[in-house]
C-alpha cells in the first residue's frame, strides 16, 4: 500500500486491526481513483471519524470513503442542495459517487484549506442552514438519532453488564424524546456532535459536510455545538462567540424565552442524546486498538457514574 509520508508514520505505530481498517478504506480510495485517473500514491489520512477523510495532494482534492453508498450520496445531494441557497459549502470535485467492491463508496471535494478556529464561523454557517425552508427539500430524511444508534453493541468488546445498561439508557431517552416540547418548527439538521467544521483556505470558508442532512429541530445542532464546546473540549468563551453570532443572523423562531440553549427545558435530554451517540461512535471503534478500548470503557464508565466527573471524556 503506497500512501503519503505522515499516513506511513501512522501505520507504524498503530494496531493490527486499526491498520487493517485502514488498509480497506485505502483499497477503496485506489479504486475509486483508477475510475476517475486521480493518483492516490500520497494519499494522506485526514482523520477516520465518522468516515475516513483522505487528503489527495496531486489533485488538491479531498476524498471521503463512507460505509455505504446511500450516505455518499445523500452527502453529495445535501451539499448540492445547500449551495442553491447560497450557503457557503465545500463543493464536489465530482458529482458522482464510486462504490467499491467491498461495498464501500467514495466522493470527491475541493480541498477547503485547513479547518478554522473561529467558532464564529461555524454558528454563521449553522444559523444560515437553519434558515433554508426543509420544505424546499422533501427527500430529506427525518432527523432520529435512535436509527442505528445501538448498532455494533452486540459484537462489541463491552460485558454484557455494561451492554445492557446502554441499551437501558438509550430506551429511557427516547421515551424521554418523544415528549420534548420544541421551542421551534422543523429545519434543516446538519446533525454533527459538536460546532459544524468550517475550513478557511485564506479566501474562502467552507463547510465540509461529514453527515448527511436531515429534517428536525436546530436545537440538535445548538446542544451539540455548547456541549462539545463549553461542557466537554473548548473554553466557556469560543461558545459564548458561537452563541451570540447564531443569535445575531436569527430572524425568526429566535427562542425568545431562552437566551442560551441550556437554558432550554428539553437541552439535558438533548444533550444526554448526543452524548450517547459520541460514546457508541467510541464503542464501536474500540476493536481497533487499546487505546480505544480504555476510552470506550471509561465513557460508559461516566455514564453509570461510576467516574467522578462526567465530562471528562479524555483516556484514563
Amino acid at each position: 500500500m503506497s500512501v503519503g509520508t505522515r499516513t506511513k508514520t501512522l501505520l507504524k505505530t498503530i494496531s493490527p486491526a486499526r491498520r487493517l481498517d485502514i488498509a480497506a478504506s485505502y483499497e477503496a480510495l485506489t479504486q475509486a481513483c483508477v475510475a476517475t485517473g486521480d493518483d492516490p500514491a500520497k494519499a494522506e489520512l485526514v482523520s477516520d471519524s465518522p468516515n475516513h477523510l483522505w487528503s489527495l495532494p496531486d489533485s488538491r482534492a479531498l476524498a471521503i470513503v463512507h460505509p455505504d453508498l446511500d450516505e455518499a450520496w445523500a452527502l453529495i445531494r445535501g451539499a448540492q442542495f445547500l449551495r442553491q441557497h447560497r450557503l457557503p459549502v465545500v463543493c464536489p470535485y465530482y458529482t458522482d459517487v464510486r462504490a467499491s467492491a467491498d461495498g464501500r463508496a467514495v466522493t470527491f471535494w475541493q480541498d477547503p484549506g485547513r479547518p478554522s478556529t473561529d467558532t464564529s464561523l461555524s454558528a454563521w454557517v449553522t444559523a444560515l442552514a437553519h434558515r433554508v425552508d426543509p420544505g424546499t427539500a422533501p427527500w430529506l430524511r427525518e432527523h432520529d438519532p435512535f436509527t442505528g444508534l445501538l448498532d455494533g453493541l452486540d459484537d462489541s468488546l463491552l460485558d454484557e453488564t455494561a451492554r445492557r445498561f446502554l441499551r437501558g439508557h438509550a430506551a429511557l431517552l427516547h421515551e424521554e424524546w418523544d415528549y420534548l416540547d420544541w421551542p421551534t418548527p422543523e429545519a434543516v439538521v446538519l446533525g454533527a456532535l459538536g460546532m459544524v467544521p468550517c475550513h478557511d483556505d485564506g479566501v474562502h470558508v467552507g463547510l465540509l459536510l461529514r453527515r448527511p442532512l436531515t429534517r428536525g429541530h436546530r436545537e440538535w445542532d445548538l446542544v451539540a455545538a455548547r456541549w462539545r464546546s463549553e461542557l466537554l473540549t473548548g473554553p466557556r468563551e469560543d461558545h459564548r462567540t458561537y452563541a451570540d453570532t447564531y443569535l445575531s443572523y436569527e430572524r425568526e423562531g429566535r427562542l425568545p424565552d431562552h437566551p442560551y440553549i441550556g437554558a432550554w427545558s428539553g437541552y439535558q435530554v438533548v444533550r444526554d442524546v448526543v452524548v450517547l451517540t459520541a460514546v457508541m461512535d467510541t464503542v464501536r471503534r474500540a476493536h481497533l486498538d487499546a487505546a480505544a478500548r480504555r476510552q470506550a470503557a471509561h465513557r460508559v464508565a461516566c455514564l453509570r457514574g461510576a467516574q467522578p466527573a462526567p465530562w471528562n471524556w479524555g483516556p484514563r
